[in-house]
């Protein structure tokens, strides 16, 4: 029903009433790709962590995010809710810092509430390396989201850094 309503609605071309009526959402246009961070946070994104994380830390070139925690913490991107719908993944670097190993599961999140679907990677030592994780596997396909998170196991895990995270 609220597919429908929003259809019409722009259809009419009375997107700009969207905001006025109950449960119809104002309509978007996301850039694609569309940035979290990139040497900083970008388009309104904001940390909301629960580990322990560093910001545009200078290292060769770039400013990745620094982040290391205690168990179960998590780098936690937060931005007011959206639609997915047009992207198929989400795409980040990676580098497992000085001992790599630590395991990660990748989420998203809506209203404080993890979405149930997990995707791990493990991470490598001292190597960079380009993840895609396809919005599909984490549950986050055509939905509403407003946090992607990063979220470490059982254990306390050493330092790993990550540039270039975006939505495509």
């Amino acid at each position: 029903m609220l597919k429908l309503r929003r259809r019409l609605v722009q259809s009419l071309g009375l997107s700009s009433l969207c905001a006025a009526l109950p449960g119809v959402a104002q309509a978007q246009t996301l850039p694609k790709p569309w940035v979290i961070y990139d040497d900083g946070l970008q388009n309104g994104w904001q940390n909301w962590s629960w580990a322990k994380v560093k910001l545009e830390v200078p290292i060769g070139g770039g400013k990745p995010i620094e982040v290391q925690g205690d168990p179960w913490s998590a780098l936690a991107l937060h931005h007011d809710a959206f639609s997915t719908a047009g992207f198929s993944k989400l795409s980040f670097f990676i580098n497992g810092g000085v001992e790599g190993g630590q395991t990660l599961l990748i989420k998203a999140m809506i209203g404080g509430k993890a979405i149930d679907a997990d995707f791990r990677i493990q991470l490598k030592a001292k190597a960079w390396a380009k993840v895609e994780v396809p919005l599909k596997d984490i549950a986050a396909a055509d939905t509403q989201i407003d946090t992607v998170i990063l979220q470490g196991g059982a254990s306390a895990y050493p330092a790993y850094y990550v540039t270039r995270i975006q939505l495509e």
